[in-house]
């Protein structure tokens, strides 16, 4: 009977360590996502790298990195923005001199 209720025991304790493990994953959270959007148009020299906000996030964005180092959110579909990172993306194929 006593190996019975320590099988028990063991059971119930392996049980809820598991179910604690299970409860602090949660749900994916991206890192960074943008709310505020930038409508002027941002220097093609000031723009150091830029990259995309994570497809979770509520608005479709990119985050534009300046010299200065300031991350600042653009709406991905604004006209300016797409001709801006088709610019970015050229100059970075091409062969500095």
């Amino acid at each position: 009977m006593a190996k019975a209720t320590g099988l028990v025991f063991i059971l119930l304790l392996m049980a809820t360590f598991c179910l604690q493990r299970l409860a602090q994953r949660g749900p994916a959270v991206p890192d960074k996502c943008c709310f505020n959007f930038q409508t002027t148009k941002i220097k093609k020299a000031n723009i150091v790298t830029y990259y995309p906000t994570s497809p979770e996030c509520p608005h479709r964005a990119v985050i534009i990195q300046t010299k200065r180092g300031q991350e600042i959110c653009v709406k991905a579909n604004a006209p300016w923005v797409k001709k801006c990172l088709k610019w970015l993306k050229i100059k970075s194929l091409s062969i500095p001199s």
